[in-house]
């Protein structure tokens, strides 16, 4: 039967139907809080329960500890109604979302190769794509596996891409790949809050491997709109070596079209003559934080690189309100 959820305490009341998570009602019914991987493992869309009782999905799920145990706290992507429920999210966090997440299916009718291991996945959405760039989406891949992955076109269309690796023992980078051209899957879109800000201001854009899609979604916005920050803009792209600077030229061409924009490759391993930054993308930000903090920094890419940007720009001093992110293995 369905449930009744309520924000507390004056926030609105929603239904959930059966076998539907908080988190999926509340995007149904156009609410949002934050949240990031949807599977448990970030703790973004953490919850206090404050009345009334949960089926826990994941008993086990990395972002819930004993402590949240003891202190009602429960994620609110693995919690599934049991009775009529009362919860109190993070402050200020509850607030119209313009775009509800949808079900939808997606067939995939393109697979180009961008460097080793990495390709760009194309799918048309049966009834449009709508979505903000930065935005990312749950793929249902076959044998049971979701994974969340961002869009890194704008959208207009009925087409969904995505930037992926393939991983030795990545049960759902190696389910994608192995995806033939006309199959048809289930796609879950759009989620995330790692999305635009237009207002003037200086911008420091961040990406490592894969993560250059949400970052090149929001880039192509940027310059596709014409917006005008009226400040300096840096966009920064890491990776292992240079080949793996997975379509860093498409990503170049759409920063020269944003004014005060600059583009800066980064690599681990640079090849002989290399004219740019050698290191991580933590080196190439180092210059940028020494400056004033009122920077507003987008940042994306494996958890690791994310989790290091974070701690530097945590030390140097940038509030976290200043900091939006995304973090996929």
């Amino acid at each position: 039967m369905s449930h009744k959820i309520q924000i507390a305490p004056d926030g609105p009341i929603f239904e959930a139907r059966p076998d539907e998570t908080i988190l999926q009602a509340a995007r149904r019914n156009g609410q949002i809080l934050p949240y990031e991987c949807g599977w448990g493992s970030c703790g973004t869309c953490k919850v206090g329960l404050v009345e009334g009782s949960v089926d826990l999905i994941f008993q086990d799920a990395p972002a819930v500890s004993p402590r949240d145990a003891r202190r009602g706290r429960v994620l609110a992507c693995q919690s599934r109604p049991t009775s009529d429920i009362i919860i109190t999210p993070p402050p200020g966090h509850w607030e119209g979302l313009p775009l509800p997440c949808q079900e939808c299916t997606g067939e995939l009718i393109a697979v180009e190769e961008l460097a080793p291991e990495i390709r760009r996945f194309t799918f048309r959405v049966e009834g449009g794509a709508e979505f903000l760039p930065g935005q990312y989406a749950i793929l249902h891949l076959p044998g049971g596996i979701r994974r969340s992955y961002s869009m890194c076109n704008l959208p207009c269309g009925d087409t969904l891409q995505f930037i992926a690796k393939r991983y030795d023992g990545g049960a759902g980078s190696n389910a994608l790949a192995d995806l033939a051209v006309g199959t048809c899957i289930t796609i879950e879109a759009p989620f995330g809050v790692c999305t635009l800000r237009k207002k003037a201001g200086r911008k420091v854009f961040v990406a490592g491997g894969t993560g250059i899609s949400p970052i090149l979604s929001m880039i192509r916005q940027a310059a596709e709109e014409a917006v005008d920050f009226n400040a300096p803009v840096d966009v920064i792209y890491g990776a292992r070596s240079a080949v793996d600077l997975a379509a860093g030229n498409e990503l170049a061409a759409a920063a020269a079209r944003v004014r005060h924009a600059r583009y800066t490759p980064v690599v681990e391993m640079p090849p002989e003559g290399w004219g740019y930054q050698q290191g991580f993308v933590t080196n190439a930000i180092t210059a940028l934080i020494n400056a004033p903090t009122e920077a507003e920094f987008y940042v994306a890419g494996p958890p690791v690189m994310v989790n290091s940007v974070k701690a530097q720009l945590k030390e140097a001093g940038v509030p976290i309100t200043q900091v939006h992110y995304d973090s996929f293995g």
